[in-house]
């Protein structure tokens, strides 16, 4: 079942935001998207997992660190049962700018480049080996 990875369009909200109706807007649109990204009879797992969260925009117009909350809490119950089961989380933005060959990436990220909005790409796999240290 694990992975699997789901693409959700438009810009993220940040936690920072002052208008919480906009946050739990974007939090259902995240969830909403998870279910349906689901593989077919998964259900949240009481394992850990690792969750790769990128932000591919046209400019950068929030801190990276301010769109992962909202994203990892939404996938509680849904792809994991608590976002404590998160053990290994990779954050990043790229620019639309820095994709000349769309042959070169994954054809969902490519359909959704190049449709031209803002998106978020979460990709949920299996946690690396607890004993792997960085080197």
């Amino acid at each position: 079942m694990i992975p699997f990875a789901f693409i959700i369009t438009g810009k993220p909200v940040s936690l920072q935001i002052n208008n919480r109706a906009k946050l739990q807007e974007w939090k259902s649109k995240v969830r909403e998207t998870a279910v349906e990204a689901l593989p077919i009879g998964m259900k949240a797992t009481s394992e850990g997992v690792q969750v790769i969260i990128t932000h591919y925009c046209i400019t950068q117009t929030s801190d990276l660190d301010n769109i992962v909350k909202p994203i990892v809490d939404s996938m509680n119950s849904i792809v994991y049962i608590d976002d404590r089961q998160v053990t290994d989380l990779t954050v990043k933005r790229r620019k639309f700018k820095e994709f000349a060959d769309l042959t070169a990436i994954s054809p969902s990220i490519a359909e959704a480049l190049s449709a031209g909005e803002e998106f978020i790409y979460v990709k949920i796999d299996q946690p690396t080996h607890p004993m792997e240290l960085d080197r």
